[in-house]
């Protein structure tokens, strides 16, 4: 498995997808409140929420970290965290798509940025392969 791209083009996919991830996991550790305020509106300083958005964020923190230091120190386990990485975010958007009652901000939001998220880890797969 060829986990180092050729191209040179700074920052290898699988290493920016890590990093986003990585980031988005510690604002909602650190600053849950403000992290979730797209999401979440006015319900973002209700404690269920930021206990909810802390969870959230261990949950990238472990994922994103894990896959930004495999890339350097475990690339046998590349793939494998990006694909965790996906099946997380395909249910985040059918939990986005799928809930009864979401304000409309929050269902788009929600599925572009977890969308978002699934199309990036399988791009950054798809990387491995060249």
């Amino acid at each position: 498995m060829a986990v180092r791209s050729d191209r040179g083009t700074g920052r290898r996919l699988p290493e920016a997808v890590g990093l986003a991830r990585a980031a988005i996991g510690i604002a909602h550790m650190v600053a849950p409140t403000r992290a979730n305020e797209l999401l979440a509106g006015t319900d973002a300083a209700t404690p269920t929420t930021r206990a909810a958005a802390r969870t959230f964020g261990i949950r990238e923190i472990y994922i994103g970290g894990g896959l930004f230091a495999a890339t350097s120190y475990a690339p046998r386990v590349v793939r494998t965290l990006l694909r965790a990485g996906v099946a997380v975010d395909v249910w985040d958007t059918a939990a986005f798509a799928l809930t009864a009652d979401l304000p409309r901000r929050t269902r788009v939001a929600g599925c572009l940025i977890a969308g978002g998220f699934v199309v990036a880890g399988i791009a950054a797969e798809t990387q491995l392969d060249r």
